[in-house]
């Protein structure tokens, strides 16, 4: 899967395709503030940590590339939402 997407993966990830066609993807091309749902048209959804998304819209399918899951290809359907969400939290916890 990874030379499948390796011209898309090289263009989210800023390096060259042999780099990434030869050395995978690998920790730190994942981060733990970024994930990405998978939403069906019936409401069904399905959430991967750790991950991140490429979508080849002319050929109705989408990749997710997550470091704990794997890496998986999903056929799209009208109206399915593909979307990476990158979340910045912060928990206080009471007073210093």
């Amino acid at each position: 899967m990874i030379k499948d997407w390796a011209p898309e993966l090289s263009a989210k990830l800023g390096r060259p395709v042999s780099e990434i066609e030869s050395k995978g993807l690998g920790a730190t091309d994942f981060s733990p503030s970024r994930f990405v749902e998978i939403r069906d048209p019936a409401g069904r959804v399905t959430r991967f940590s750790l991950a991140f998304a490429l979508v080849r819209p002319e050929k109705s399918v989408a990749a997710v590339f997550s470091e704990h899951y794997g890496y998986m290809e999903f056929d799209l359907v009208e109206d399915s939402v593909v979307a990476e969400i990158h979340e910045d939290i912060y928990t206080h916890w009471g007073e210093p």
